[in-house]
């Protein structure tokens, strides 16, 4: 039986959370808010200077989905937070440490159940090398 976290640990947990979404809310909204700088669509734009910029409105898009992801993320621990799991491993129930948690506020493992499933994924998938003998 897990049990719950001390109210200082929730508090201390709920504050990273805070943070964290404060900081990728603020991301979003810088990368939404960036407008095309019309000093960049030039008639005289050649081929290339359209590759550049559509590469990167490419990354710009790709970066904005990582960020989203991270959000949903966050809003996901918000509710672990308040159902009483978060901060607490989802494999072994240990609590995960608050520095763990203020590095990758969204952990579900602590870090040796995270070393041994990311061993069993490797070992699952092979080493990816090629044994020539």
């Amino acid at each position: 039986m897990k049990k719950k976290p001390s109210i200082q640990r929730h508090e201390t947990l709920e504050q990273i959370l805070h943070r964290t979404r404060e900081t990728v809310v603020a991301d979003i909204e810088k990368q939404l808010g960036r407008e095309l700088d019309p000093r960049k669509i030039d008639v005289a734009m050649d081929t290339g200077d359209w590759a550049a910029l559509e590469l990167s409105e490419a990354v710009d898009h790709r970066i904005l989905e990582m960020r989203y992801k991270t959000y949903k993320e966050i809003a996901d621990a918000f509710r672990r937070l308040e159902a009483g799991t978060y901060g607490a491993c989802e494999r072994c129930g240990e609590e995960i440490p608050v520095e763990r948690l203020t590095v990758e506020p969204f952990a579900r493992y602590c870090v040796p159940c995270l070393n041994q499933i990311e061993a069993l994924e490797e070992v699952e998938k092979g080493d990816g090398k090629s044994h020539s003998f």
